[in-house]
């Protein structure tokens, strides 16, 4: 849907065996090891943290 392409609170994650998209409505760390104990598939580079904070900071 064309609307949640244009939201600032979504963006699409393209990485080595992700593929999708994250909803930066309720954003929070999760430590995975804790969780399910296997590790991250990727992790985000530091470009892409910069963009998410960018677009969280709009909210607060």
């Amino acid at each position: 849907m064309k609307k949640y392409i244009k939201s600032p609170l979504f963006i699409e994650i393209k990485k080595e065996n992700i593929h999708g998209t994250a909803l930066l409505q309720h954003i929070r760390t999760i430590n995975s090891m804790k969780y399910s104990g296997e590790q991250p598939e990727t992790t985000l580079s530091q470009q892409e943290i910069s963009i998410i904070s960018d677009r969280i900071q709009q909210f607060y």
